[in-house]
């Protein structure tokens, strides 16, 4: 019987067992490469979302701080939909089925919480400034912060938004500012394109915002709170508890950012 030369034998291809192992090899390679890559992109997404999150937040306290110091007061309402056209700048009282809520233009009821203080929250603030800090001296302009939660679903995370009215000047002869209010109507235009005579004066400032609940069975999560939702004598200060949310529920790609701020206009 002849034999094959050795030169024959050493062309002789793989064997299907050993091509079987190397594909098993390269696949499980390939794998841990992709794994390793998907895993890459997660961290950069959260990391991309984190700074974005931290980002606004900076940004947000940054504009409360300056525009504060320049307001001379401040009025809270449980929500943005107060501001229908039908504004007044007093406060109506809160029932246990919808505290701190309506629809009639008021601004926050006080309620009292489980230490016994009485706290007023809301998610909408308007601050003021005047020609003078004196009460009753003429609008120069004013700017209103608002969380688009309406007040049958305020247990749900919302844009906060901000508009600002237009700088009638030094010489600013606006001396209503419930007809200015209820001429913006933000109930019928919370949109953050509001524009009026070509300008817009109302702009978004997160996608998604959230406060604290108030008290262990209430669906009602405002951003504000004081100890009166006008600014008095012995109340002239706000503090604001936002919670600022980005990125996606798929795969809990979420990032938010929190903080507690009080702020004070001049007086």
């Amino acid at each position: 019987m002849k034999t094959l030369p050795n030169r024959f034998r050493r062309a002789r291809g793989f064997t299907l067992v050993e091509i079987m192992f190397s594909m098993s090899i390269v696949t499980l390679a390939m794998a841990l490469a992709l794994g390793t890559f998907l895993f890459g992109l997660r961290m950069m997404y959260k990391d991309n979302v984190r700074l974005e999150t931290n980002a606004a937040l900076r940004y947000f306290m940054a504009q409360m701080s300056k525009e504060t110091l320049d307001s001379s007061e401040f009025y809270i309402f449980p929500s943005y939909q107060e501001l229908d056209g039908t504004v007044v700048l007093t406060s109506k009282p809160a029932t246990a089925a919808t505290p701190s809520a309506g629809t009639d233009g008021s601004i926050s009821a006080l309620e009292t919480d489980s230490y016994g203080t009485s706290i007023a929250h809301g998610d909408c603030v308007v601050l003021v400034t005047r020609t003078a800090v004196t009460s009753g001296a003429a609008v120069r302009q004013f700017r209103i912060y608002y969380r688009v939660a309406t007040v049958a679903n305020r247990n749900t995370d919302a844009a906060l938004r901000y508009y600002e009215s237009d700088d009638y000047g030094a010489a600013s002869t606006e001396t209503n500012l419930v007809a200015l209010l209820n001429a913006v109507n933000l109930n019928a235009t919370p949109s953050s394109t509001f524009t009026s005579s070509g300008v817009v004066h109302c702009r978004q400032v997160t996608r998604r915002a959230k406060g604290r609940r108030i008290g262990a069975t209430s669906n009602f999560y405002p951003i504000l709170s004081s100890e009166a939702p006008t600014i008095t004598a012995s109340n002239e200060s706000f503090s604001i508890n936002v919670e600022f949310i980005n990125g996606t529920t798929a795969n809990n790609l979420l990032s938010s950012s929190s903080f507690n701020y009080t702020v004070s206009p001049r007086r």
